[in-house]
């Protein structure tokens, strides 16, 4: 019976590890993009989300990015999250730079005013197909989108190991590392004309 209900949560876990990591939260496009501000309706945001040590806290990270309107159509077709992990099975981090304690992102997104205001940090267990989830909201990200451009959103710093809310999540300028990096990524976008956001975060 234990062997039984060990192997109906191993399957459960699967089915959460692939959810998790699948779905309107992809950071890096797996295809070459080729954003130009003449031929499109949307604008570009980009950013790195980085940790400040090589060994994970939680399995999964995810940021959920607003957008904000009245129309609760638009407002769910351009909303979107972005997602890290699941790492349980390396146990450290593995991001593009700074020794994967560092990953990019980058997205399409239609013009207008954003938010991030919501941070989901998860463990996941093998016995148990219910993950733990820890919900950090006291803060705000905002920035907009402007069709043709692209904007650097910031490094969103997120301590891991620390308890207080308030304490966890920061934005950093990281602009020339990031803009490099994705200039290697991505050669068919033009991030010399990228600009910065405001970078900043209120507290609540």
């Amino acid at each position: 019976m234990k062997l039984k209900h060990s192997c109906f949560s191993f399957i459960a876990l699967l089915f959460t590890l692939f959810h998790f990591s699948v779905g309107h939260a992809q950071r890096l496009p797996e295809e070459v993009m080729r954003f130009h501000k003449d031929h499109t309706e949307n604008g570009l945001i980009f950013g790195s989300i980085s940790f400040p040590r090589e060994k994970i806290a939680y399995d999964g990270i995810k940021l959920n990015i607003n957008y904000n309107t009245d129309d609760s159509k638009k407002r769910k077709k351009n909303s979107g999250k972005i997602k890290i992990g699941p790492t349980m099975l390396k146990a450290r981090h593995d991001g593009e730079l700074e020794g994967g304690k560092t990953y990019l992102f980058t997205m399409e997104k239609e013009p207008g005013q954003y938010n991030i205001p919501q941070l989901t940090l998860t463990i996941f267990k093998v016995l148990d197909h219910s993950p733990v989830e820890k919900f950090v909201t006291d803060f705000n990200i905002p920035f907009e989108v402007k069709k043709g451009e692209i904007t650097y959103i910031g490094e969103i710093f997120i301590d891991e190991y620390l308890d207080k809310s308030a304490e966890i999540i920061s934005v950093n300028d990281k602009f020339e590392r990031d803009k490099n990096a994705m200039k290697n990524l991505q050669k068919m976008v033009n991030w010399e004309s990228a600009v910065k956001s405001k970078l900043e975060i209120t507290y609540h």
